[in-house]
């Protein structure tokens, strides 16, 4: 019967069904907003041949080209954010949090989860997306600390939650996160866990070895073209 028990999240069809979901509609949107821009000049040049006249001034299509240029950026930071999210659920499993029984964190936006190595201490995350809380979220996040929730992840690193069923994902970050930009193991993670969170890729580490650092922050290595 152990078997049986989900090695990681993605072995749920469930939440692989919905992550499928969730990076379709974003790649969608991003092509849409992507394909905006022409398409804006296309509507606009014959509405403005049709009513006004003559060429189209180039001022006319400064706002919907900033509208496109927002939806592409907004867009495309959930497809990056569910791409990083596929890494936590094609490595951790879920995992039950119970409801808090004493008061959270201030913030509304936030949630405490165990820290994997030392369960007497929690992580304060942050569940924000695109860097906002809205009211539907912050009513997700009052719930999950009544009800409970499902979590994937390292709260020291990133972890996705299942604020309402795995049918709806979403991300969340800790409030302070650790420094690994050299790519050392910070000292209060285990080895083991460290593992895990570069599979993940989550652990923050540079793309850069130590050496390689160090030879792109010498002058004159970088832009020249000799």
């Amino acid at each position: 019967m152990g078997d049986e028990t989900p090695r990681v999240a993605f072995d749920d069809p469930d939440t692989l069904r919905a992550w499928l979901r969730a990076r379709r509609r974003a790649v969608a949107a991003t092509t849409f907003w992507v394909l905006s821009v022409p398409g804006f000049f296309v509507l606009e040049t014959i509405g403005w041949e049709s009513w006004a006249g003559g060429s189209l001034p180039a001022y006319v299509m400064v706002v919907p080209i900033l509208v496109s240029v927002i939806g592409i950026a907004v867009s495309d930071s959930r497809r990056v954010q569910l791409r990083n999210m596929g890494g936590i659920l094609a490595t951790y499993p879920w995992q039950d949090r119970h409801p808090l029984e004493r008061s959270g964190p201030t913030d509304p936006s936030c949630l405490k989860i165990p820290d994997p190595d030392d369960p007497d201490k929690s992580v304060s995350v942050a569940v924000r997306r695109y860097g906002l809380l809205t009211k539907r979220r912050r009513d997700a996040v009052a719930n999950a600390r009544t009800s409970g929730f499902k979590f994937a992840g390292d709260p020291r690193f990133a972890i996705v939650l299942a604020l309402r069923g795995v049918g709806e994902l979403g991300a969340a970050r800790p409030v302070h996160a650790l420094n690994a930009s050299k790519g050392d193991r910070p000292d209060s993670v285990s080895e083991a866990a460290w593992q895990h969170a570069r599979a993940a890729g989550i652990s923050g580490e540079s793309p850069f070895t130590a050496a390689q650092l160090k030879e792109l922050q010498q002058p004159g290595k970088r832009g020249s073209g000799a």
